[in-house]
């Protein structure tokens, strides 16, 4: 399998990766300002990583600033956060963030968690082993929060709905499936496991946003959410592609942004850069040919959108 991940690394689809092609969709504010009382605020921060803020309150869902280097990940060698790209990015955040979201255990989404808690106290919400591996790497145990699917979570403004979810396929197995194992910090990318997978809908200044890493065509979201105002569905690999159209159809968003699709081995001081597995220009096509409803949009790094009801 490394020899194929290898391969994909270098297919012709990286050579036109960027944003610009699609510029028209690039959603973003024109002026930096906080978001006015009432509003919401979108800041995507790579992989599948986003600020929302409401008012004062900030809530971060899956933020991975390491972006671990690709051989370190398929050779199985040691992985650990990296200090100075997390103290970059933190000038885009909140300097308080009520809570961290995430939704699952995969170095991608957790691996930065606990580190963000110590620097903005706030509290950290996932699966029960997503909650393991990071009391293991180092997250203080008073502030964790173990979830499942139907849990509902109030933090200050936030109302936080746990959902059922997957994870998609790659090569038909799930990469680093499974739960927690050993009882020392996590080492290896491998150790952080999947887990249980979870989705949550978040609902703060009467906006209702949904938001899951991808998945298989066997789960879409719950009937009783729609409409949301924003979707966030991951589309990295097919299975989640293929999913796609079922799901915002159920959704029925106001906006919808294709999550996951950036190649999240790369720095993100390097820019937006499509992975080599996805393929949004099919997604695209698709979206248009089967009339989906919403807006789709696309979001690049740290350039903040306030979500504005249509």
């Amino acid at each position: 399998m490394r020899h194929v991940l290898f391969c994909l690394l270098i297919t012709p689809q990286t050579l036109y990766a960027g944003l610009e092609r699609y510029s028209h969709l690039v959603a973003a504010d024109i002026s930096p300002a906080a978001p006015a009382h009432g509003e919401v605020r979108v800041t995507y921060l790579g992989t599948n990583g986003f600020q929302f803020e409401s008012g004062r309150h900030a809530l971060l869902v899956d933020p991975y600033f390491s972006r671990i280097n690709f051989s370190r990940v398929v050779l199985g060698l040691p992985v650990q956060p990296d200090l100075h790209r997390i103290d970059e990015a933190m000038t885009h955040l909140a300097r308080k963030v009520d809570a961290i979201v995430v939704t699952h255990g995969h170095i991608d989404h957790l691996l930065d968690a606990p580190l963000l808690m110590r620097k903005t106290e706030a509290r950290l919400i996932g699966s029960r082993t997503a909650i393991e591996l990071a009391e293991r790497a180092g997250a203080p145990g008073s502030r964790c929060d173990p979830v499942t699917a139907g849990d509902v979570r109030h933090i200050g403004p936030w109302k936080i709905r746990v959902l059922t979810a997957t994870h998609d396929r790659l090569f038909w197995v799930v990469p680093f499936a499974g739960e927690a194992r050993g009882a020392g910090p996590p080492r290896r990318a491998a150790d952080w496991v999947c887990g249980e997978p979870l989705a949550y809908l978040i609902e703060v200044a009467g906006e209702r946003i949904f938001i899951d890493s991808g998945g298989t065509p066997a789960v879409l979201p719950p009937a009783d959410l729609t409409p949301v105002d924003l979707a966030i569905l991951g589309v990295a690999l097919p299975d989640s592609r293929a999913r796609f159209s079922a799901a915002v159809r159920r959704l029925r968003p106001g906006y919808v942004f294709p999550s996951h699709q950036d190649n999240f081995f790369r720095p993100l001081s390097a820019g937006f850069e499509f992975g080599p597995l996805t393929d949004f220009p099919g997604l695209l096509r698709n979206y248009e040919r089967d009339a989906l409803p919403g807006h789709l949009i696309l979001l690049d790094y740290f350039r903040p959108w306030t979500l504005r009801r249509e």
